[in-house]
């Protein structure tokens, strides 16, 4: 969900590191979390990219 009801658009392609978005990263990469929390730290906010990184670790 967005943190602005009213925002549209790129949200859902965006990764934060709040922690239920970590959580998901965990769980759908199987990684831990300092590897989640590393990946957005390295690979920037965009979830295709943080995936990829994911991938190749």
């Amino acid at each position: 969900m967005a943190d602005n009801p009213k925002k549209k658009g790129r949200d859902r392609e965006l990764v934060s590191e709040q922690e239920h978005e970590v959580a998901y990263l965990m769980r759908t990469a199987k990684v831990t979390r300092q590897k989640a929390l590393e990946a957005i730290r390295e690979a920037g906010p965009d979830r295709k990219k943080v995936m990829d990184y994911l991938q190749r670790k």
